[in-house]
Order: structure tokens, then C-alpha cells, then sequence
């Protein structure tokens, strides 16, 4: 249809999205302005029949225009009352519609609002913009506003008077872009405003009115004045005009941003005029108004010349009459007076806990130390190896009931992931927590290797067996040819031996499921650098594989191969996988980061490693050459002898039955009394954590898999402590502080993203502290040398404007390069003084 093809050129033309198809049957429908799935702030009604004609527009920036085909001629007057008459219906409609979705919007915000907390000044979104919370809130939720997850954002009230109409959503990270401010989709954009201060305080000193929250936040605390922030340039006038109304008397200034458009210039002159306020406009020279990222507001004035510099501009436009306009000066504040007060750098690392040799069976405690002070390495490592050393030897001969009735089992098979920068001895620490395991592999092979020289054997005598059998079967079918001789021919190849595995280093997932197959009980996969595995399951080619490591967590759960090369059906009827592997901070922190922002790790895979420890190393080297305890270390091998040939029934472990009175799944024990009141106090307290919506969701997650990991370790703590009968409140207590300890170092791994360029950041000012960088610099003089730390470019950006940030740095633009400008970094005198 031409008409509807013509009424999307004209919303084209309006500066949205148009619809890809357009209904011209006079009902008032919605579409995505922005052209982003979700958004229906966009309307639109069209009549098809007679001349065509309809409305469009965008409830979120209040757009709203009228369209008429252009038939060639003048209207008649029938046609003219006719049209007119459609636009008033559509306006009526529209209006009716728009009422009822503000009412909705409103409702939906008030719920949001009463179920947040109140925000700290620490949020990063206010630290990033160097103002203070003001009242705001935080959001806890799944909502999602033009594709950010809003969980998380400051959230900013949207008032009439008293009334609460919409939310502002602010993104702890980046800021959102000018054309998109997420907002609680079709709420209203003209009238609600935010307060910050006083109607009465307003009335004996005046009051600003400005467009966004952090510029609203500066004026206020550089100023003390009341604010009323408009979040929007075409709000200026309706919030102005309401201050006017309640405010007959006070001075009103305008405190308009600077855009290259000229629109906040424009928006804040206009309203003034119309409540005869006052201007402030802030002032930067034309190299930063060149910039990347170009300085528009007072937020970026108090940045680059200090909260003072602010103060003074605002308090000359309360000096000046009615209509006129105040700039703030452009001069770069060179004093240290002028610069704010640089902030506090977040901790690179969080901390954590501690490792207690307590945590460990008393019957292994003694080699552990032993292995620690002649390794000289973090006891963290050589714990978390044992863990899942043991967990691996028991695998599905017990598993443990948390609870007292149902049939919740968890396998104490263990993912282990150990964090340390290259040198701090984290492989040999793993190779001496392994050694009884490789010990057993040892006597395995040795044993294999024996059973494989009978197994020859018998595979002569079976061939032997059968020649004599074939020639029996001949001689007789060649007297009675009618005879039966199948039992002449029944022989068959004895199956080759199966070799008890214990380790897998370097297998694929096809690989690992075969050996899993020959080997029920469960494997242990040793990868020296985890991450590479990781990332590898990470591949969309290896989604099966990541399945099948999935699959290996649960311990409990099947897995079929179906391959051409190896055969159909390959089923393992429980898949049950320990992981055991190392890596390097920057490595696990990058991988991390990629898992909890929605990337191909953002199914669990990471969170399943509930012994993460990444432990501080420090302390005092010193030269231990002595022999090993040799006592110990046969106490620990006989440990993992006797969980590796384990009889269920001799430590009081129970095995359902089916229907046939048959053994029915694993053998398992429960927590005694006093264990499981320990348990269910501990899991009570986590699920409401869990269910609060304080934590980060990739935390939330990790922590949930704690389900698993506490029961499990009590087991392992319970059996290698040669415990017999229901698990001990001894072993409950045990796996409680192993969660304790675990949570602080599952907190620092999360929590490590942003590590890297803080540490670049501290390193920056280090440098500009000790005369290595100038006080004016470029990025170039930072990564170029080569320096510990900042010798990646991409790391060094990032450090950079973290500094900026915090107010560290500030930054110009150099146009006089012969090329593209250059951004050069100043820095603030009062932090480098």
C-alpha cells in the first residue's frame, strides 16, 4: 500500500524507527521507536480508507505529529471536517492511552521503589561521578531497559509534588548514551522532576533547576542551593515553570549543559525567559570541547576545574538580573585549591581468609604441613589438591543424604581451582597433595599390565580352542552332515582387561567418556592450566563437551555418546568428574569477567569450582632441605588406600532397593543429629542470602552450588577421618568452615575484574610520584616503556580513565599534532604534591 509506505517514510523523517509493516485500520498501535526488541514507547494510528490520513509519535520524548496523504488537490470542505475529525478521535484515543499507560508506569515504579534499598555513597556510579547518593536507591531485579540489565542501578524517583511517576535507571559501569536514558518505558517525560533539598529552603535562597541527576548532585554540593533536577533539556521548561508556580519569589537559575547541537543552550535560555530565571551555563575551552568524549555539564565543569570553580560561577548568577546568562570561567585550574580531593582507589584484591590446617583430616594434617614448609608454598594449594584428591578416590562407592528423610544425594567429587602468579609453586604443590593418588595409578598400571600377559594367554588358548573346535566340527559334518556343532563353535575372545584409571591430563570429551565408561567410580581430570580448558569449552564447536563436563559435576546424572567413528549409544550410566588445575590471576580475572557479562560462560561452568582459593603469598622465604616425613606421608597413603578399596557396608552406608529387592543407585550415609541441626541452620541462612537479592548474580550462583559442596566435604572429612556411621557433627563443623573460608576467596575472584587496572592505576601514579612520567603526559609515555604493569595498551587505557575517575587525572585534547588529536593526561596536584 502506498499510503502506508509513505506514513513510515514520514515517521523515518521524524527521527524514529518505522514499524516494518504499518495496519491502516484507524486502531492506535505501538512499535519501537529506537528499533530495539521490548520498546513500545512508539505509537501510530493510520486510516486507510478515503484520503489517508494519522498520528505518530513517541511517548518517551513526547513526539507526537499528525500525516496526511498529499493528493495533488485543496481539500474540500467535507474532506477538510472529515480529516479533522480523525485527528481529534486519534488525539482522544492517544490521550485515554497514554493516561492508562503513565498510571501503569507508576504503579510498577512505586513497587520498585518500596522493595530498594538505599543507596551508599559508594555505589559506582556515584563514585565514578564523585556526588553522594542523595536519596537514591538501588535496584535488585531481572528488569532490562533498552538492553541493560538493571540490576544493580541506582535508581533515581521521578515526582510531581509528592507523587511518584517513573524511574531513572543509572548503570554502576558506563553511563548511557544521550538518546537513551532508560527510564521506565512510557512513563511521562514532561513535568516530574527530582528534589534535592527543600520547597522552604528554596523559597529564602533560590533554586536550580538542571537536567541530570549527577549534575544536580554537583550543583547541590558545591552550591548548598535546593535543586530540581528535569533529566531532559525539553523538561526544562514544564519543571521551571512548576518551581515558578511554588516558588513566586525565589531566583530561578537555569543551570543549562553545553551540547554541540546547541539543544541544553537553547532549553535553559528558553525556560528562563519564560520564569524570568537566571542562566548558568559551564564554560571549556576548545580543545576539550574537541575531545573524544567531550565535556557537556556541570558534572564535567567540577571534574576538570573542582567543586570551587562551580560554587563561584553559580553564585555570580545569583548576583545578576533576570534573563541574563552566566558562563563559568575556562581557566585551567592550576592551584591545588582548584582540583577536588582526588578519591580513594578501589583494592585491587579483596581480601580473604586465611588457610587453617584444622580444616583438614587429623589423619592427613601432619603430611600437609609437611609438604607446605619444604614446598614453602601457600597451604591453600596443597589443601584444595587433597580435597579433590580425595573426592575423586571415594566418587560414587558413597555418596551423602543432607537431609534425614529424603533422597537428596550428593558424590563428593570436587572441581578445584587454585589461583597464583607464575612462581609461587602452585604445580608443585599439586604433584605432592597427588603423589598417593599417583601411587595408586602406579600399582594400577603394574597390576594392568599383569592381567594383559594373561590376558595374551588366554587369548592363544582360546584361539587354539577354536581350531581344534573347527576341525571337530568338519570331521563330523562330514560323517552326519545334519549334526549340531554350535558347541564345537561357541568360543569366544576373552575381553581385554580394563585398566583402573585414576587421572585423565589430556583427554578430549569423547576420550574422557570412554575412560569413564571402563572406570565407573569417576575420574579426576589434572589440567595445569585450567583456564585453557575453559576457554576451549567456551568454543560453540564444543558444546557437547561443555555439556558432558556439566554433566560430570552433578556426578549423579547420565550421559550417552553417540559417534559414528566410535559406535552408537556409548552410555555412562552416572558421569562423575573431579577437577583438579591452576592458573594465573590476570587469566582467571579475564575469564571471569567474559563468564559474568553474558558470555559463553554464563551457564554455571566457572561457579561450579567450590574450591577456588586464591590466596595471598607472602611471608619470609626460607631454605628447608630436609628429608619427608616419612610417618606422615605413609599415614596419608594409607588413607587413600583404604577410600580407594572402601566397603560401603563397613562404615554403615545404606543402598536403596527396587522394586525386585535389587541395590538401587549408591550406597550412602546421612548427617547424625547434632550434624544435621548444624546443616540445616547453615542452609536456612543461605537460601535467604540467596533469595535476598543482595548478592551479584554470578556470586549468587557460585554460592548456590554450595548445596552440593558443603554435604560433600563433610563426607570426604567424615571418611578420611576414618569415620564409620552417620557423618559427625565433627566433619559437619569441619565443611561449615571450609565454606566460611571458601566464600572470601570465591568473593575475591568475582570480585577481580576490575584488578587489573586498578593495579595499572596504582602503578601510573607510582610512576608519576617518582619523576618517571611528567605531570602532562600521553597514554603513549605510559605503555611504551615497557614498565612492570603497563605495557598493554588496552590495560593502560583502562587505568587511565579510572584515574580520571577518581580525579587522579584530567584530561585536554592536543590538536596541534600533525594527525589525529591527542588526548594528554594532567595530573592533579593534590595527589601528587
Amino acid at each position: 500500500m502506498i499510503a502506508a509506505d509513505q506514513f513510515r517514510e514520514a515517521i523515518r523523517a521524524a527521527g524514529m524507527t518505522p514499524p516494518d509493516n504499518v495496519a491502516a485500520d484507524g486502531k492506535l498501535r505501538r512499535f519501537a521507536p529506537n528499533g530495539k526488541r521490548g520498546d513500545d514507547a512508539g505509537w501510530y494510528v493510520l486510516h486507510g480508507d478515503g484520503i489517508p490520513a494519522g498520528c505518530f509519535g513517541d511517548w518517551r520524548t513526547g513526539v507526537s505529529q499528525s500525516w496526511r496523504a498529499d493528493v495533488g488537490r485543496p481539500l474540500t470542505t467535507a474532506e477538510e471536517a472529515k480529516n479533522r475529525a480523525r485527528l481529534e478521535a486519534i488525539q482522544k484515543e492517544r490521550d485515554a492511552e497514554k493516561a492508562k499507560r503513565q498510571a501503569e508506569v507508576a504503579e510498577q515504579a512505586l513497587a520498585i521503589w518500596e522493595e530498594a534499598d538505599d543507596a551508599s555513597d559508594d555505589h559506582r556510579y556515584l563514585v565514578r561521578k564523585g556526588v553522594k547518593a542523595h536519596g537514591c536507591r538501588i535496584y535488585r531485579g531481572n528488569l532490562a531497559i533498552a538492553k541493560m540489565q538493571c540490576d544493580g542501578a541506582l535508581i533515581v524517583p521521578l515526582r510531581i509534588a509528592s507523587n511518584l511517576h517513573s524511574l531513572q535507571f543509572l548503570a554502576p559501569d558506563d553511563a548511557p548514551p544521550d538518546d537513551d536514558r532508560r527510564f521506565l518505558p512510557g512513563g511521562p517525560t514532561k513535568g516530574p522532576y527530582f528534589l534535592i533539598g527543600s520547597t522552604e529552603e528554596a523559597k529564602a535562597r533560590g533554586v536550580i533547576v538542571c537536567e541530570g541527576f549527577a549534575t544536580g548532585a554537583t550543583l547541590r554540593e558545591a552550591t548548598g542551593l535546593t535543586v530540581m533536577v528535569a533529566f531532559t533539556a525539553g523538561n526544562l521548561l514544564e519543571v521551571a515553570t512548576f518551581a515558578r508556580e511554588k516558588l513566586p519569589d525565589a531566583k530561578i537559575i537555569l543551570a543549562g549543559d553545553v551540547d554541540k547541537s546547541g539543544t541544553g543552550q537553547r532549553a535553559a535560555i528558553e525556560a528562563a525567559r519564560a520564569v524570568g530565571g537566571v542562566v548558568a551555563l559551564p564554560a571549556f575551552t576548545p580543545a576539550e570541547l574537541v575531545a573524544d568524549k567531550p565535556p557537556s555539564d556541570w558534572n564535567d565543569f567540577a571534574k576538570l576545574r573542582g567543586l570551587g570553580a562551580v560554587k563561584t560561577a553559580i553564585s555570580d548568577a545569583m548576583k545578576v538580573g533576570a534573563g541574563d546568562t552566566v558562563t563559568g570561567s575556562t581557566t585551567a585550574a592550576g592551584d591545588a585549591d582548584e582540583w577536588p580531593q582526588p578519591l580513594a582507589l578501589p583494592d585491587g584484591l579483596l581480601p580473604v581468609q586465611a588457610f587453617d590446617f584444622a580444616l583438614l583430616p587429623d589423619t592427613l594434617e601432619p603430611w600437609a604441613r609437611d609438604i607446605c614448609e619444604r614446598v614453602q608454598c601457600a597451604p591453600d594449594y596443597v589443601a584444595a589438591a587433597i580435597m579433590a584428591g580425595l573426592g575423586s578416590i571415594v566418587g560414587r562407592k558413597i555418596g551423602i543424604r543432607p537431609q534425614a528423610r529424603t533422597d537428596w544425594t550428593e558424590t563428593p567429587n570436587q572441581w578445584a581451582l587454585i589461583v597464583g602468579r607464575p612462581g609461587v609453586l602452585k604445580s608443585p604443590a599439586i604433584e605432592a597433595a597427588l603423589s598417593p593418588i599417583k601411587r595408586l595409578a602406579a600399582v594400577a598400571t603394574e597390576a594392568h599390565q599383569s592381567d594383559l600377559d594373561q590376558h595374551r594367554i588366554a587369548i592363544r588358548t582360546a584361539k587354539l580352542r577354536a581350531e581344534e573346535g573347527e576341525k571337530a566340527a568338519r570331521k563330523l559334518l562330514a560323517k552326519l552332515p545334519s549334526s549340531d556343532v554350535s558347541h564345537l563353535l561357541d568360543g569366544k575372545e576373552p575381553e581385554a582387561p580394563a585398566m583402573r584409571r585414576y587421572i585423565a591430563v589430556d583427554s578430549n570429551a569423547a576420550s574422557l567418556g570412554e575412560l569413564h565408561r571402563q572406570n565407573h567410580n569417576g575420574l579426576l581430570v589434572h589440567r595445569d592450566e585450567m583456564v585453557s580448558l575453559l576457554r576451549s569449552l567456551d568454543r560453540e564447536d564444543q558444546s557437547d563437551a561443555r555439556g558432558f563436563y556439566l554433566t560430570g559435576w552433578n556426578g549423579n546424572s547420565s550421559y550417552t555418546f553417540d559417534r559414528i567413528g566410535r559406535g552408537l549409544n556409548l552410555h555412562i550410566p552416572a558421569v562423575c568428574l573431579s577437577l583438579l588445575g591452576s592458573t594465573q590471576p590476570g587469566r582467571i580475572a579475564e575469564y571471569i569477567r567474559h563468564a559474568v557479562r553474558g558470555g559463553a560462560g554464563d551457564d554455571g561452568l566457572i561457579q561450579r569450582f567450590g574450591l577456588l582459593v586464591w590466596p595471598d603469598n607472602g611471608g619470609d622465604w626460607q631454605n628447608v632441605d630436609r628429608w619427608p616425613d616419612s610417618t606422615a606421608k605413609k599415614e596419608a597413603n594409607q588413607v587413600f588406600d583404604y577410600l580407594d578399596k572402601i566397603d560401603p557396608a563397613t562404615v554403615g552406608a545404606l543402598q536403596d532397593t527396587d522394586h525386585d529387592g535389587e541395590p538401587d543407585g549408591i550406597p550412602y550415609l546421612r548427617f547424625d543429629e547434632n550434624a544435621l541441626g548444624l546443616f540445616l541452620e547453615w542452609r536456612t541462612d543461605l537460601e535467604a542470602r540467596l533469595r535476598a537479592g543482595d548478592l551479584h548474580p554470578a556470586l549468587e550462583s557460585h554460592l548456590a552450588k554450595y548445596r552440593k559442596l558443603v554435604p560433600s566435604l563433610a563426607l570426604i572429612l567424615h571418611l578420611a577421618g576414618n569415620g564409620t556411621g552417620p557423618v559427625s557433627e565433627r566433619a559437619a563443623l569441619q565443611a561449615l568452615a571450609w565454606a566460611e573460608y571458601l566464600e572470601t576467596h570465591a568473593r575475591r575472584a568475582y570480585g577481580s575484574v576490575t584488578a587489573p587496572e586498578v593495579s595499572a592505576a596504582k602503578a601510573v601514579i607510582s610512576r608519576v610520584r617518582k619523576g618517571d612520567l611528567p605531570r602532562e603526559f600521553s597514554s603513549r609515555e605510559v605503555w611504551r616503556p615497557g614498565w612492570a604493569q603497563l605495557s598493554d595498551r588496552d590495560q593502560v587505557a583502562d587505568a587511565l580513565r579510572l584515574l580520571v575517575d577518581y580525579d587522579w587525572l584530567a584530561t585536554t585534547t592536543k590538536t596541534d599534532t600533525g594527525g589525529r588529536p591527542a588526548t594528554i593526561y594532567t595530573a592533579n596536584p593534590r595527589g601528587f604534591p
